[in-house]
This record gives structure tokens, sequence and C-alpha cells, in this order.
């Protein structure tokens, strides 16, 4: 099934975004971390435009990993729902102001409740302010899942991730409906995650 984007989300597509470093980055201290995560499955193609996007319709990874938050055992992989997964990084000012934005909205407003949403942080660079992510995330009242990218980038590499922040849309059977790199909102989210569920917006 090919999706055709919300026309609200499109303007959104070329907003504020920052890009990690390539290099290799360290691994997280024991504060946020207690295993590494881990991906499997086949690696999406990396993100370049929503418009044709040749991620859409092929099954998304699967990752594992431990909640930043609760220090869970996290599995994000659809289970028969649709699911969106979002990477941030801690030093990225869009990020910061996306999670801000979007916790405030969560706070106040219920998801589909047929639709799940997972976060994953990534591009970790201590130096860069703002560490540990998990305290930004608690600080910020974030109460999804989130977990760590691991030391060597296996799960941005895996969904595609070229810049933050970022969101992937999967289908209940696995399969991508659309990504979207940029700064999303929380209208723009609500639309999009209704869409994934199949309500009216």
């Amino acid at each position: 099934m090919r999706w055709l984007l919300p026309t609200l989300i499109v303007p959104m597509l070329i907003a504020g975004a920052c890009r990690g470093d390539s290099k290799q980055l360290p691994v997280s201290q024991a504060e946020d971390v207690i295993t590494e995560s881990s991906v499997e499955g086949r690696a999406l193609a990396p993100f370049e435009t929503t418009e044709n996007d040749s991620a859409v319709g092929k099954l998304a990874p699967i990752a594992t990993g431990v909640d930043l938050l609760t220090n869970e055992l996290v599995r994000i992989a659809p289970e028969g729902r649709p699911l969106v997964v979002a990477f941030f990084a801690h030093w990225c000012p869009h990020c910061q102001r996306e999670v801000d934005a979007l916790t405030e909205w969560l706070l106040a407003n219920k998801l589909p409740s047929n639709v799940d949403l997972f976060a994953i942080s990534t591009f970790e660079a201590p130096e860069r302010g703002n560490h540990p992510p998990s305290r930004w995330f608690k600080d910020e009242g974030w109460k999804h899942p989130v977990i760590a990218d691991s030391s060597s980038l296996a799960l941005s590499d895996a969904f595609g991730v070229t810049s933050v922040p970022y969101f992937v849309f999967i289908e209940a059977d696995g399969t991508v409906a659309f990504r979207i790199s940029g700064n999303l909102g929380p209208r723009e989210l609500a639309a999009a995650m209704k869409r994934l569920a199949g309500t009216s917006i």
C-alpha cells in the first residue's frame, strides 16, 4: 500500500534538522545504557526525501534496547499495531524544541489507541551538552519508551537516518508507510498518526 502524506505535513519537510557526526561515538555511561541496543532485519536506504521514498513498502528493521526511563527491555516492532519511531539527538537544538513541543502535547492529548510511539536517542556526544540523554528525556517529562542507539550507530543506519529529528511511520504489517526528517510538531504528528491508525483527522 503506497501512502500519500497528509497535506498538513508537506510544509514541514524542509524544517530544521541536525546532522550527526559520522565517526563512531562512545558507548553511553551506565546511567543511560545497561546493554548495547541491537537491530535485526534489512537496513532501509538512507533517507533523502519523502516523495518517492524507496523505503516505502519495505519491511522496517526491528530494534531492541533498554528503556532509558524505566530500565526495561524494549522491542521496537509492530506486533500487529502500527508504530512511529522518532530519532533525536540530545545536543540538537531542533530535537530539543521538538521533544519539548511533542511532550507538552502528548501529556495533554491521547494518541490513537492502536498506534505506538517509540524514541531512539542517537548521535550521542557528551561534549556537545544536554547530556546524558536519559536526564534530558526525564526532565522533559517524556512518557514513551526511549532507547539509545548503539555506539556504532547501528539503529540510525538501519532506519536510514541522515539528520534529526527524524520519524519513521510503520504499518501494522511491519512495512514502512512514510518517513520524515525535520521538525514535525504536534499538529502534524497527530495528523500523521491518525492517518496511520486509519482514523479521521
